[in-house]
């Protein structure tokens, strides 16, 4: 699954994945998971609804510590 930000018409969807199927609901300037090779997605972006968010790795705390030498 891959996260995007859909813009578009509020809608839902049931997608199939061989024998699981999927509901997803989809309303405008929401992020949503979608699978990144199903049909549906690649029509939803030759569309223009749809663009791929990019998560930033998360930072590590500066607050940290280290138990050394228990």
């Amino acid at each position: 699954m891959k996260k995007y930000l859909y813009k578009g018409p509020s809608s839902g969807v049931t997608l199939r994945d061989g024998e699981i199927e999927t509901e997803i609901m989809l309303h405008d300037g929401a992020e949503v998971d979608l699978p990144e090779g199903h049909e549906y997605t690649q029509t939803l972006l030759a569309l223009g609804h749809l663009t791929a968010v990019i998560e930033k790795p998360a930072k590590a705390s500066k607050t940290a510590t280290t138990a050394e030498g228990v």
